[in-house]
């Protein structure tokens, strides 16, 4: 009976255990775009913001004050509640460095930045950041994290997009479908073309020119900030 009491106890702690590391994993979790849905207003560029900071009507601090955001308050979750009860996400947040990225609508040399705060509803307000490097244009954050975390293709991408090219150009020869990339690198990029090495489950390295960006300015892939070199 002891024994069996013991086992009991021993399930139920494991229960527990499990409950509360589905509910607290989610929320700590490094948060970056997997699919081409999560960005609908991608603007000219991303700015990085601390986890603390203010949202204004107007490039103006005497404007209207739209939230006052901590995210360290907000249980760190992709969509923060402002007080009003209203949503608005950012597309990356990376705990452990303190940093979430908005994308921009417009910026002046004030400092000033009109970033997306819903990327439903295309909702915007202003953000004062005066380092200059905190902006990125979407080459240079490729350039600034995908070179350090790696780059990752976009989950819902069509079959015929997912493909290496000979040359910069969809009308070159096709080197390779991509099925199963494990882990995928770049050398330079080219206008809309980036120049990968994708490593698949075989192991085998294959290169190849990939179109990363449409006419239109949307993605195809992104840095892939959880990958840790």
């Amino acid at each position: 009976m002891q024994v069996l009491n013991s086992l009991i106890m021993k399930n139920f702690l494991l229960f527990i255990f499990f409950i509360l590391y589905s509910f607290f994993i989610p929320v700590f979790a490094d948060i970056i775009p997997l699919s081409s849905k999560d960005i609908k207003y991608y603007g000219i560029g991303v700015l990085k913001m601390p986890d603390n900071y203010k949202v204004y009507q107007s490039p103006d601090k005497t404007s209207p004050l739209l939230h006052n955001i901590n995210i360290n308050k907000e249980k760190k979750s992709a969509i923060i509640k402002s007080k009003n009860k209203e949503k608005f996400s950012y597309i990356v947040y990376i705990p452990s460095e303190k940093n979430i990225f908005f994308t921009v609508e417009t910026n002046n040399e004030d400092g000033w930045y009109n970033v997306y705060l819903n990327q439903k509803t295309g909702e915007t307000g202003w953000v004062y950041n005066p380092e200059s490097s905190s902006f990125y244009t979407y080459k240079s954050l490729f350039y600034a994290f995908g070179k350090k975390y790696g780059v990752r293709i976009f989950n819902d991408l069509p079959k015929d997009k997912k493909v290496l090219y000979a040359k910069q150009s969809e009308n070159s020869q096709k080197l390779e479908q991509l099925t199963y990339p494990k882990y995928i690198s770049f050398t330079v990029i080219s206008g809309n073309w980036i120049l990968l090495t994708v490593s698949d489950m075989t192991k085998q390295a294959k290169v190849g020119w990939f179109n990363w960006r449409n006419d239109d300015g949307s993605l195809n892939m992104f840095p892939n900030f959880k990958e840790q070199l």
